[in-house]
Order: structure tokens, then sequence, then C-alpha cells
């Protein structure tokens, strides 16, 4: 009996997707991208890819990255000067990623947080070991000064791996599920790869991010076009970074 060869469908690129919520391409502000050479590296490669957008979140932590919203949105101008100078057909915008830490509040209402789009999303990053105390109440907060929360990368905080229904309990508050597409790939290792897949069976993913921090994340992203839980969940739901 002859073998039955299987052929893995695989997606052209990433222009149904359009944009990018998730990554740190603004030069040496955070963890991510160290010059302007390798930030207009990774801009290229969002091109090639297919994107249309690439909305930057440099990390906001008190105690590491101190970012505000004229160190982000400065650089911001700069990254499109640049952009333009060099003809390279993306569109960039700027948020951030805020930790949940002991002056996110103040930020909040001091009006530091840049929303994106007409729905104001702003993408939130939780503490990575342990559950934070209060957090329907910070969401309320949110919500109430006009955002929409969206939990970054749910799939790898460590006493959320492989508990699905904690994840259920966190979406029940009001968020939405930003997955990054590393983890499909084992970016963070093999429980944060099988959490994303149960994520997607799932349907709790509502957005998905390359959190790219230099150019050799984004180059392996072409491998996730023929992921198949990825292709999987292109089918099951439209994805909302399309709207933003």
């Amino acid at each position: 009996m002859g073998l039955i060869k299987r052929y893995r469908e695989t997606l052209p690129d990433f222009s149904f997707l359009g944009t990018d919520i998730h990554n740190h391409v603004i030069p040496g502000i955070d963890d991510g991208s160290p010059t302007l050479e390798e930030s207009m590296r990774m801009l290229r490669l969002w091109a090639d890819l297919g994107y249309r957008k690439v909305i930057t979140t440099p990390h906001v932590i008190t105690a590491t990255y101190p970012n505000t919203r004229e160190t982000i949105l400065g650089q911001l101008y700069l990254l499109r000067d640049r952009i333009a100078e060099e003809g390279i057909d993306i569109e960039l915008e700027a948020s951030g990623e805020y930790h949940l830490d002991y002056e996110f509040i103040e930020r909040l209402e001091s009006g530091e947080l840049i929303g994106v789009g007409s729905r104001r999303v702003v993408l939130l990053e939780l503490p990575f070991h342990q559950p934070l105390v209060g957090l329907d109440e910070v969401l309320k907060q949110v919500r109430k000064a006009g955002y929409a929360p969206v939990i970054a990368h749910p799939e790898r905080y460590t006493y959320m791996i492989g508990r699905i229904k904690l994840h259920e309990e966190l979406k029940a508050m009001g968020v939405w599920f930003q997955l990054n597409l590393g983890s499909l790939l084992g970016q963070y290792g093999q429980q944060v790869k099988v959490t994303a897949r149960r994520l997607i069976d799932a349907g709790l993913v509502d957005m998905v991010g390359s959190d790219a921090h230099h150019g050799g994340h984004l180059e392996n992203l072409r491998n996730v076009l023929s992921d198949k839980y990825f292709v999987k969940l292109t089918k099951r739901q439209t994805l909302l970074n399309r709207e933003l």
C-alpha cells in the first residue's frame, strides 16, 4: 500500500490580518529593538510579511521601563519620519504594554495611557507569577475611564498555564485576549504552546500579536502561516486586529 502524503494548509501572508497589535520596535526605550537600524529592518520585515499597520507597544513598568506618553510619542514621530524617507509601505502607531504595577492607577487617572482607535484599546500585562489581587476592580476603572482592556499573552502567565477555567473567569471580567504568535511555535516553551492551543480550541482568542523584540522574531513568524492551530483560529473567528 502506498503512503498517503498529507498536505498542511498554509496561509499566503498576514495581509488578511492587517495589523500587529503588540511589539517593541521603538529603539532603546525597553528590551526591544536596540538601534534605529534594527527598527527599520523590523519594519521592512513587517511589510514583506503583508502587514499594513504596526501598533508598537513599549513596556511601561515603573521599576524598569518608566516610559511616558511623551517619550513614546516622541520616538514614534522620529520613526515615522524614517519610514517616509525610506519609502516603507507600513503605517505606524503607538500605545504601550502597561504592566499592572503599583503606579498603574495613577497613570490611568492622569491620562498617561495611549488608547488605540475609536475604542481606545489598551494592552495590559498582568504579573507573571502570581494573580493580581483586586484585578476585577482595576479593570472596572479602566473601562470607566473609557478604555477597552486587552490582556497581553494570557497563555504565558505561570499560574494560568494549562488552567483554561481561570482564563474563562478572567474573560468574564470583560476583557479581550491577545495571543502571542510565537507561543504557537514553542518560543516560550511547550506548556505555553499547549495552553495557546487550548485557548484557540476554547474560542477565547480575540487578537494576535508578534511581541517582536528584534528582527529574528519576525523572520521566524512566517512559520506560523502553516501552523494548523493558527489556520484553525483564522477560520473559526474574525480576529479584531482588522479593526485596529
